[in-house]
């Protein structure tokens, strides 16, 4: 008996260790959406565990309260392409989706394993507020009712890459006309005559 809890101890020491240290890389694109101007990362199954001594660099961030009331569904974090596929494992960052009832039918979004050490997973149905039967209430930790199982999340504002919404483009196609028609005009008060 004693033989095999110290196997069982060492097999438990080596895979924790292999898990044991932040992915130190940008989030991949895969591995967030963006929903309202914000990037949105799943980033622990837990609250209280974030770990953005890294990440904070590229802007990620906790979210407000206001922002949280805004947040994403967890069916949101499902789309083809995303870093976790359907019952496996990110091949970069090993992280997967855990808890993941009859509505996880496609790939998802996890980016646990780029925020904490502790736990390189989301479980998509406490992400819906069910909890598979273990948890109810709130499905992001911070919100009111939220227990101490609710999944964490975090944000940035969208990358410059992002495509504009129309009306930013209409702002942007009337600033530049205002800039132009001031150098024109500009231009013409400039213009000296000559007789010859």
């Amino acid at each position: 008996m004693k033989k095999l809890l110290l196997a069982t101890a060492a097999t438990l020491l080596v895979s924790g260790t292999a898990n044991a240290a932040l992915v130190d890389m940008e989030v991949p694109d895969n591995a967030y959406i963006t929903v309202g101007g914000l990037d949105w990362a799943w980033a622990a199954p837990l609250p209280g565990i974030v770990d953005l001594s890294f990440q904070s660099q590229f802007g990620w961030r906790l979210p407000t309260a206001e922002e949280l009331a805004n947040a994403p569904t967890a069916g949101q974090f499902l789309f083809d392409g995303a870093n976790v596929p359907l019952g496996g494992s990110d091949p970069v960052s090993g992280a997967t989706f855990q808890f993941a009832d009859s509505a996880l039918n496609m790939a998802g979004a996890v980016a646990s394993p780029y925020f904490n050490n502790s736990f390189f997973h989301a479980d998509f149905c406490e992400g819906l507020g069910s909890g598979c039967n273990r948890f109810s209430g709130a499905p992001w930790a911070g919100q009111p009712g939220s227990s101490n199982s609710a999944e964490s999340l975090v944000v940035r504002f969208a990358s410059a890459g992002a495509v504009p919404e129309p009306a930013t483009w209409a702002f942007m196609i009337f600033g530049f006309g205002a800039i132009g028609g001031a150098m024109r005009r500009n231009r013409k008060a400039n213009v000296k005559v000559s007789y010859a």
